[in-house]
Parts: structure tokens; sequence; C-alpha cells
């Protein structure tokens, strides 16, 4: 008798683990990452966009606030576009800093700058969602791959934030 009791415990919890591993469900059918602008002025690679459009991908990925994160100029239903936004930004700002200000002085002297203007958009309607201003700082010692990543993850950040308490369907 003990051990009939047992298994229907044991069964009784395995079939409630599901319940509480589930994730919870997108906020947004889908997103479309753009390439960003560079302002005039901006000396970066020319590369450097292409690694913060990857990065920024993986992000929003990794973020599981999408059903589906899409490239730039794919398309989407009709009936999923009020649920579905568009990330677009400009790089404003960025410099270089100094390796021997950080070497020799270091507490974040000489570090590089970027500023971002990111615009998140309703894919529906080209409605405002958010606009967050991102600034990053890095190390002048890290490579254009790393200050992407950097970047990405702030954007991302930013627009978790921004997010937190919209409703995806006007």
């Amino acid at each position: 008798m003990q051990f009939i009791r047992m298994t229907m415990v044991v069964a009784f919890v395995v079939a409630a683990l599901p319940g509480f591993a589930k994730d919870k469900e997108a906020q947004f059918k889908s997103v479309e990452a753009k390439h960003f602008e560079r302002a005039e002025g901006v000396e970066l690679s020319p590369e450097f966009t292409d690694y913060l459009y990857a990065e920024l991908r993986a992000e929003l990925t990794k973020a599981k606030l999408f059903g589906q994160v899409l490239g730039e100029g794919e398309v989407v239903d009709a009936a999923d576009a009020p649920s579905s936004i568009i990330i677009e930004g400009n790089i404003t700002e960025y410099k270089k800093g100094s390796v021997a200000k950080d070497a020799l002085i270091g507490f974040t002297a000489g570090w590089r700058s970027m500023k971002v203007d990111t615009t998140i958009k309703r894919r529906s309607d080209q409605s405002v969602v958010a606009s967050p201003q991102i600034h990053v700082r890095a190390s002048p010692r890290w490579k254009d791959k790393v200050l992407a990543k950097e970047a990405a993850h702030q954007i991302v950040n930013e627009l978790k934030k921004a997010l937190k308490d919209k409703d995806p369907a006007k």
C-alpha cells in the first residue's frame, strides 16, 4: 500500500513539472532588426555595423520576447503586423579612446565611448513604441566584435525595460 501511494505522488509530481518549466509566451510575434546607420564623422571600421547587426539578432533571440527574429527586409503576415516590431538605429557618436591612458591611469580613463539612438516601431502603423538612447563605454583594447556585443546587449536590455508594460496589440 505504501508503495502505491509513493508511486502516485511521484507520478503527480512528474506530471506537474512541465507546467512549471514552460517559458512564458513571447510578448511579440516577431521583431525585425535593421542595420544601424552611422552619423557623419563616426569613424568605426566598415564591418562594425555588420557585427552589431549579427550580435543584435543573437541577443534578441536570447531575450525570448519574440516568437521570431527576422532578418532585414523579411515579410510578415498582415495579421501578425500589429504584434510585430522593427528595431533600427543610428550611431551618433564614437570616441576611440586611448590605450595609453587606459594602461597608465586606469579606472576607465581612456575608454572608448559610443552613443546609439535606437527606435523601436510597431510594424503595422510605424508608430514609435520606444526610442532608448544607448551609451556604451568599453576598453580601447576590446576588438570591434566585443564592442558590438556589448552594444547589442545594452540595446536589448533597454528594449526589455521599454516593453515591460507595453501591450503588443493596440
